[in-house]
């Protein structure tokens, strides 16, 4: 083929972070998790019909018997509000049951019925091969470091007035 006809093939690089990030670990840390997020909620939508405020319940709720909705929001790390329209529609599918209290006000207790178990069981080994495959090439003692360090930025977040102006 005389090389003008020629389809100019061009090597898929690796994206790299951009150069923002490359100075700043808070847009670094910011841009990965959005990645991970988008990727996230594209392969439950699309594998198995959840969103990831749904996904974050199941698991939760697969990893204890029962919770009220608020201490499931919280330890979900989800908006109550997201919570409670992610429920109804687990609900809809039978993959949880949310059960009105009569000894703590308002307070409705939600768990996971015998298919949602089956089902949070999938999920769960699915979601441990994804982040095997993301860790692949990380040394163990890597991965425990990165999660120290992410647990240590997580607790200087709770405590930090660095989203506050200081002194010019």
């Amino acid at each position: 083929m005389p090389p003008s006809k020629r389809l100019a093939v061009r090597e898929i690089e690796p994206r790299v972070a951009g150069m923002l990030a490359r100075d700043h670990v808070a847009v670094l840390v910011s841009t990965i998790g959005m990645r991970l997020s988008r990727g996230a909620m594209a392969y439950y939508r699309a594998a198995w019909d959840i969103s990831t405020v749904e996904w974050r319940l199941l698991m939760t709720l697969n990893s204890i018997d029962s919770l009220n909705v608020s201490e499931l929001s919280d330890a979900a790390d989800v908006d109550k509000a997201a919570a409670s329209r992610s429920l109804a529609l687990l609900q809809e599918r039978k993959l949880v049951s949310v059960e009105q209290t009569r000894s703590r006000g308002r307070a409705a207790i939600a768990r996971l019925t015998a298919d949602g178990r089956k089902f949070a069981t999938k999920l769960t080994q699915v979601s441990r091969e994804r982040e095997a495959r993301l860790f692949k090439d990380f040394a163990t003692a890597d991965k425990e470091r990165l999660n120290v360090l992410l647990n240590q930025l997580s607790r200087a977040l709770d405590g930090a007035d660095w989203d506050h102006a200081g002194p010019a």
